[in-house]
């Protein structure tokens, strides 16, 4: 496959270049908006959309692919865009939230930057009954006979099961399309955007329903607790009957650990063959041609992305890029209509994301960008999975990142829990560990009890083990580590977000002689305080939750026990926290009962607190003043 250079030298000149920072590996060098990102093909092929930094504030830009004539179509100097879509050939749909809020807007501009229009606004954030008010707007789906309309769902009505309205793009009118019936949490439609069901939450329960053909009305395909083996809809194909399933159940009722792929009947409700299940992982997503409306592969991932391809042209197609970008993972991440023109986005542990445009019929490659062309690949360091026991017996996943250069043994090391908790460390270029790793750290990541995707039992294990087992395998795995050589056990800090940050103060109050220090970012503190501040949104999940992490009403005491906020007297080194005020998921009040109580034991920290961000910094001044933060105080702490 011959690859050429397709030059974007016009459109660089719009953004702020960083290839002058290459030199030094300062905090930007790491942290600096990508140059471009996203890119996305229209419909008919003859453009290209992506963002750009114009400013300190991503934004969006076009270019003709017949004259290779660039344009910057928004100028947001507020706000990132967060994201867009096409909406049609000759107009882009976006959207932005207010200061970390999390309620989208929905905004509208022509790819000539005419007409542009605030189709749904987003809304400032607001409290009510101690709980973030979240309210949002979002592209569903486009409409294949409707350039002036798309499906979008809003949750004014509702704020954790929205309805659908089909809405204007040039004007913002939307008519309500189909009515929540209080519990679908996400919409199931066929290829003409067509509502045939969804899959609904009911307490600890969970399924999917379809609507009725004949009486409209919603009808239970399945229902169980959300702890038992279910199936939900992955694919229908474009006869609107066949289609695939992710299941955790076999065809005759039989639980399945790990969640595979099966043919389904969606019109007589029944199971076909198996198609892929994987022995450690659950099956990912469906790869689907929606030209011809069929399904084309299987995601799935251990340590890098694979794939299980269901047709062998698309194979073929992959063996040939694969062939022509060695040494990466290269994905079509966006296509045209016909399936001619694609963008391909390459990248690795060590490199960002690159671009290029791909000419299917010629099998001829172009670069359109890199994301971040001041890195050099050659230079960061990679990520190793590797896999041990726990104490219990548990087989455990995860990465450790090592510094470039070093010789990787006894280094100091950033032990880095994941967020969700629910969720899951993957493979890929991640500038945080690149930055430590510049700095002469190790990094170890690990898929701790309650991660996704490595089976039903994996993720129940972290059942009310907040701080308890889920807190053990992180340990475990520096034990690992240092066992291996590869870390000194006495220059480790703890560092996380989210619950990766409630991670980062349990490991600093339940094992308080295992970290020189702690970084919360944006993290749980107060396990009461979570329910009681959590955001409208989350009401459909409330018993779920209270299930894994305890009951608020009756397990007062045990939630207490485990809560950071009630142990600061434990911690014996010092501690750095971020927050932002107008966070919707971890509600700014985590931080001050933290601070208190860290005040009263006299317990050195530091603090960043930003009114103008929500759950993660995102506004490139703030991430630069963290980072340099978070930098400064590793090196007093840990000393590489």
């Amino acid at each position: 496959m011959k690859v050429r250079m397709l030059q974007l030298a016009t459109l660089a000149l719009l953004v702020i270049s960083a290839s002058a920072l290459a030199e030094k590996k300062g905090v930007e060098h790491f942290f600096k908006k990508p140059e471009f990102a996203g890119f996305q093909v229209s419909p008919d092929g003859k453009h290209l959309a992506a963002l750009a930094p114009i400013g300190d504030r991503m934004n969006l830009v076009v270019m003709d692919l017949e004259t290779r004539t660039p344009r910057v179509v928004t100028s947001e100097t507020d706000q990132d865009i967060s994201g867009f879509n096409w909406a049609n050939n000759e107009r882009l749909l976006f959207t932005m939230d207010k200061d970390g809020s999390e309620s989208f807007g929905m905004f509208a501009v022509n790819i000539d930057g005419s007409r542009p229009r605030t189709l749904a606004p987003p809304l400032a954030a607001q409290v009510s009954n101690g709980s973030r008010v979240v309210r949002f707007t979002g592209l569903l789906n486009t409409l294949e006979d409707d350039d002036k309309h798309v499906l979008v769902v809003n949750n004014d009505r509702n704020a954790a099961f929205p309805d659908i309205y089909k809405m204007n793009v040039y004007t913002g009118r939307k008519r309500l399309e189909q009515r929540n019936p209080g519990d679908i949490a996400g919409w199931f439609l066929d290829w003409e955007g067509q509502v045939i069901g969804g899959g609904f939450t009911d307490g600890i329960y969970a399924g999917w329903k379809r609507i009725n053909p004949e009486s409209g009305e919603f009808e239970e395909v399945v229902r169980t607790r959300f702890d038992q083996g279910s199936f939900s809809p992955a694919f229908l194909s474009g006869d609107g009957e066949t289609g695939f399933v992710v299941s955790n159940v076999t065809p005759d009722g039989q639980p399945l650990d790990r969640a595979a792929l099966y043919e389904y009947n969606f019109s007589t409700n029944e199971f076909g063959d198996l198609v892929f299940q994987h022995d450690i992982v659950d099956v990912g997503g469906v790869m689907v041609s929606g030209k011809d409306r069929k399904a084309i592969g299987v995601t799935y991932a251990l340590g890098q992305p694979e794939r299980h391809w269901l047709d062998d042209r698309w194979a073929s197609v992959q063996a040939g890029l694969d062939q022509a970008l060695p040494g990466t993972i290269n994905s079509i991440s966006s296509i045209d209509d016909e399936e001619t023109i694609a963008v391909i986005t390459t990248w690795s542990d060590t490199q960002p994301p690159v671009y290029y445009l791909y000419d299917l019929e010629n099998s001829s490659l172009e670069f359109l960008a890199s994301s971040r062309s001041w890195i050099e690949p050659d230079s960061m360091s990679p990520m190793k999975l590797y896999s041990f026991t726990a104490r219990d017996g548990r087989t455990l996943h995860g990465f450790i990142t090592l510094p470039k250069g070093s010789e990787g043994k006894n280094l100091p090391v950033v032990v880095n829990p994941h967020g969700g908790p629910w969720a899951a460390d993957s493979w890929g270029y991640n500038p945080e560990h690149q930055f430590f790793a510049d700095r002469g750290y190790a990094v170890l990541q690990v898929n701790f009890r309650g991660s996704t995707g490595f089976g039903m039992d994996h993720m129940l294990a972290s059942r009310k083990q907040w701080g308890q087992a889920m807190q053990d395998d992180i340990t475990d795995a520096l034990n690992w580590a240092a066992g291996e050589g590869y870390v000194d056990k006495d220059r480790a800090c703890i560092y996380g977000a989210s619950y990766g940050g409630y991670a980062a103060m349990a490991g600093l109050t339940f094992t308080p002689d295992l970290y020189r220090c702690g970084i919360n970012y944006v993290g749980v503190t107060d396990l009461p305080l979570l329910f009681e501040t959590a955001p409208d949104s989350w009401a459909g999940n409330r018993e779920r939750m209270e299930e894994l992490i305890g009951d608020y009403d009756t397990e007062q005491e045990f939630l207490q026990q485990w809560s950071p906020s009630n142990h600061a007297d434990k911690i014996q080194v010092p501690v750095f926290m971020a927050y932002g005020e107008t966070d919707p998921r971890v509600d700014i009040q985590h931080f001050e009962v933290m601070e208190a109580a860290m005040k009263n034991a006299g317990v050195e920290f530091e603090s960043m607190v930003k009114e103008d961000e929500g759950h993660g910094f995102r506004k490139q001044e703030n991430v630069y003043e963290f980072y340099t933060a978070v930098d400064e105080f590793l090196a007093r702490h840990l000393n590489p």
